[in-house]
């Protein structure tokens, strides 16, 4: 037996364990619990000095488990769920609107009205603490490593509680410089059409497009809409993206020629255990407001989408 047995049962260890684990290392668990590599490098150190006893070994390719480390390890693993299922509870049984509410949502959405708005629910609830956390990638609800996501996506996982902030309309936009000296600007769809393709399409040239445009050829791909705006103000080809996102480029145009298209719409998830907690469910109620009143800045208001 450890020397220190109540470290079995200290979370904040199990925790920090956890988090090197599964983010490959102290650098990674740095990112995913928004502090430094120094911090956790601390932390580490002092839970082993309390322990009397080494997690990792230091090799040069980095941190390897012990065998001590690897029994605390299976130990954090097992008791997870139900401390978080613990941690949920209690948050829904505050009686006060205050407290952290970790909040993930996507850079690409994050525009000035947004800003503003979240900055207005900051000023009515000063004892609640905004902490905005990972970026596209899906963190994991259940863990907690997030209270709320505002996710873009048709399929919001069946696990999670949430509501529907808003359909969405996509379509093409092009330098307004490059589509005024092309074919394309003038309604000609038959000419060389360059576009910038996202990795994440399930097809480089979406259908609609070719059967558009006969002509059409990938200039390039991207893997996130900053590179692809930038391409596209380089006059290389046009991209489709939202119309919330297109809208507000002051150097791109929509190229009408090609119509609106349907998008994915935008959620508002959390842990079902969550959706009853004070802070996250009055969070969840002035997202759904904004993205109402908001609703005209991501679709379209005629019936010109296909």
């Amino acid at each position: 037996m450890y020397e220190n047995s109540n470290l079995i049962a200290d979370w904040d260890v199990l925790r920090l364990m956890l988090a090197i684990d599964r983010h490959g290392g102290v650098a990674g668990a740095a990112r995913n619990m928004g502090v430094t590599h120094a911090t956790i490098s601390r932390r580490l150190a002092r839970a082993e000095a309390d322990a009397q006893i080494a997690f990792f070994e230091r090799l040069p390719a980095g941190l390897k488990l012990t065998a001590a480390g690897q029994v605390i390890l299976d130990h954090a693993r097992r008791v997870e769920p139900e401390l978080h299922s613990l941690e949920r509870q209690l948050v829904v049984h505050e009686q006060d609107l205050s407290g952290p509410i970790r909040l993930t949502i996507p850079p690409a959405l994050i525009d000035r009205p947004l800003a503003d708005s979240l900055a207005a629910f900051a000023a009515e609830h000063p004892k609640v603490l905004l902490e905005f956390v990972g970026d596209n990638s899906l963190l994991n609800l259940h863990q907690r490593e997030a209270d709320l996501a505002i996710r873009v996506t048709r399929r919001p996982p069946e696990t999670l509680w949430g509501r529907k902030l808003t359909d969405q309309n996509a379509g093409f936009y092009a330098s307004a410089r490059w589509l005024a000296e092309s074919a394309l600007g003038q309604g000609d769809l038959s000419g060389d059409v360059p576009i910038i393709s996202f990795n994440s399409w399930p097809a480089p040239v979406p259908e609609k497009l070719r059967a558009h445009c006969p002509n059409v050829r990938v200039a390039a791909r991207a893997e996130d809409f900053i590179v692809a705006l930038q391409l596209v103000r380089a006059g290389l080809g046009m991209t489709r993206i939202p119309k919330v996102l297109g809208d507000i480029q002051p150097d791109l145009q929509f190229v009408a020629a090609l119509g609106w298209e349907s998008y994915m719409p935008i959620w508002i998830l959390t842990h079902p255990e969550l959706r009853k907690a004070k802070r996250i469910e009055a969070l969840m109620k002035h997202l759904s407001r904004h993205f109402t009143r908001e609703k005209h800045r991501f679709i379209v208001t005629t019936n010109t989408a296909n």
